[in-house]
């Protein structure tokens, strides 16, 4: 059964994605009151801080979207630091949009965290530095990796968000709008179709999804350690079946699968089941299968208490059809494929460059959606891992 382990891990990937929804965080919110601490702030003085700017707590859908208050302490550090007196600081934030006009620093209401100004005034004062001016071979490559066919249809694309090509000095720039318009794929996914061919309901999904929320996700442990298993992945070159694989190799590939399902804190058991018969199998036995001899396989998920969450069927005739193909595509093709730039910029993800200030919600979501575009990229690498080289 080629790449039976990739396939659930991908599976159980897309429904932590797939059923975690957008949650404003609340006064209790763990990572919340970790920033407090941190900063030395009282809860009741930082909600009356967001209420003058006008902004709530219901406003932020993760504690990492928060930061320490502006203060005049924190704002005179951030003129030595640059060398620009405050007159300078209010004029570039006007010039980029973060100001309206004669509005001091300290009394705006878009760049309210002390975080967010000392990355906006070093991305203002330095991506000129390390950008790259658009030009027809790079804008050509920046057509390919997000699949337009030509400028022209690039064009049409960016029209619909009232922008243009025009409006780019920097491929970088552009490529930053092109991800943030395509943030849309997101909401688009549909995968509660594709959860009903593997036999999920809505009463499993919802149970699935109250699962993932008592999760921490705003610990930078649980982001660590999801990264540290992509790079472990990674490392395992490219295989078909498992007779390509070493018996270290195997043992990586269990052990990552294993710390997945702590990370998650779910348990699950497998079964080879046939008309009546029902067969329990284990992780080690799947993946060295080639064939399921026309049993399907039923996957039945446990939190750690033992409690019943899902449980997922995939049929015999499912192992190679292109339900499996496309799932593996939908995952991999929901994430786009970039340019990386010669230097990671300050997180500017709200921004364009001059005056192109984006929705400050919507960068809130996409901020949160970061873990979840994790998942569905680490999907895509298992799938892509699995995939059978191509004969020359």
């Amino acid at each position: 059964m080629k790449g039976a382990l990739t396939l659930i891990t991908s599976l159980l990937l897309a429904l932590a994605i797939g059923t975690v929804p957008a949650f404003a965080i609340s006064e209790d919110d763990r990572g919340f009151n970790r920033l407090l601490t941190e900063i030395g702030w009282e809860k009741a003085d930082y909600i009356d801080y967001l209420d003058s700017k006008g902004w709530t707590l219901d406003d932020f859908y993760s504690s990492t979207d928060l930061g320490t208050p502006l203060t005049e302490d924190g704002i005179a550090q951030v003129l030595d630091t640059y060398e620009l007196t405050r007159v300078e600081l209010n004029s570039l934030l006007e010039e980029f949009g973060d100001l309206d006009a004669g509005v001091d620093v300290l009394d705006g209401d878009f760049i309210i965290f002390m975080e967010e100004l000392e990355e906006s005034v070093d991305f203002y004062l330095t991506y000129q530095e390390d950008w790259t001016p658009i030009t027809e071979a790079n804008l050509a490559l920046l057509l390919e990796d997000f699949g337009f066919a030509s400028k022209e249809e690039l064009e049409e694309f960016l029209n619909l968000f009232d922008d243009s090509i025009a409006n780019y000095e920097f491929i970088e720039d552009l490529e930053s709008s092109i991800m943030f318009y395509q943030e849309d794929w997101l909401f688009d996914m549909d995968l509660e179709d594709v959860f009903a061919e593997f036999g999920l309901t809505e009463q499993e999904l919802e149970r699935l999804a109250q699962h993932f929320e008592t999760l921490d996700y705003t610990n930078p442990e649980f982001e660590e350690r999801l990264m540290e298993l992509s790079e472990r992945m990674m490392a395992i070159e490219e295989f078909s079946t498992v007779t390509e694989l070493s018996a270290e190799q195997i043992a990586e590939l269990l052990s990552i699968y294993d710390e997945f399902m702590e990370i998650f804190e779910m348990e699950a058991k497998y079964y080879f089941v046939k008309g009546d018969e029902k067969k329990e199998m284990s992780v080690q036995s799947l993946i060295s299968l080639e064939s399921t001899d026309g049993y399907d396989l039923l996957i039945e998920l446990y939190n750690l208490q033992g409690d019943f969450l899902a449980d997922i069927l995939l049929t015999a005739d499912m192992f190679g059809s292109d339900l499996i193909v496309d799932t593996g595509k939908e995952l991999e093709n929901s994430t786009p494929t970039v340019i990386p730039p010669p230097k990671k910029p300050a997180d500017n993800t709200n921004q364009t460059v001059k005056g192109g200030k984006l929705p400050k919600t919507a960068s809130d979501f996409a901020q949160n959606a970061a873990i979840g575009l994790g998942f569905i990229a680490f999907g895509a690498l298992l799938f892509r891992r699995t995939r059978v080289k191509p004969t020359s």
